[in-house]
């Protein structure tokens, strides 16, 4: 009778011992799952725009471009604009959504010899794959295929980054007044990322 107690003890001494010993094996029973969160470099109203999309594979792809800017490679520059060059058009672009903006000013202008620059200062937009800038005869467009209308789109040409100032010839030839916006578009997504419109 006397040894019982000491026998008890060791044995829950031993079960004490063994539990420890085999912890990392029997914890996970009596521990939730991890929810990883969804698109974690981003803030919160971008994460809940991303998780709604019905595509997941263009939300990782809108998603993992976001997170890197390119800017425009220092020898792609623009030069000054020609102190003889007159302002045709001077417009700003407007933020689409959380997911999709582009910031900075559009500004046409019209060279001595009849040339027209459309010229993008202290530019920025969203990374997305093969942006590139169209004229819209359409006010401003929610979809690629609102870009065209009674005058279909004019392809100005491919953005050189995402930071940076940018310029581009428009054919002279080109009505410039049959036109309303400026807009960007992502030829990879198929998405607008960016509209000025022209007043």
């Amino acid at each position: 009778m006397r040894h019982r107690p000491r026998w008890a003890l060791l044995s829950f001494g031993a079960l004490i011992v063994l539990a420890l010993f085999t912890f990392p094996t029997w914890r996970t029973l009596f521990m939730r799952p991890e929810q990883g969160v969804p698109f974690p470099l981003t803030s919160a109203e971008r994460r809940e725009l991303l998780v709604r999309m019905p595509n997941r594979e263009m939300a990782a792809t809108m998603y993992f471009s976001s997170l890197t800017a390119q800017p425009v490679p220092t020898e792609q520059q623009p030069a000054a604009v020609p102190p003889d060059a007159q302002i045709i058009l001077t417009t700003r672009f407007s933020e689409l959504d959380a997911l999709r903006s582009a910031r900075g000013s559009v500004t046409f202008y019209r060279l001595i010899d009849d040339t027209v620059l459309l010229r993008f200062d202290d530019f920025e937009v969203t990374n997305a794959p093969q942006l590139a800038v169209y004229l819209s005869s359409s006010e401003a467009p929610q979809s690629v295929q609102e870009l065209g209308g009674i005058v279909p789109e004019f392809p100005v040409g491919e953005l050189r980054g995402t930071v940076g100032s940018q310029q581009f010839t428009i054919p002279r030839e080109l009505r410039l007044e049959r036109y309303r916006s400026v807009v960007i578009v992502s030829e990879g997504l198929q998405l607008i990322y960016g509209v000025a419109r022209l007043r």
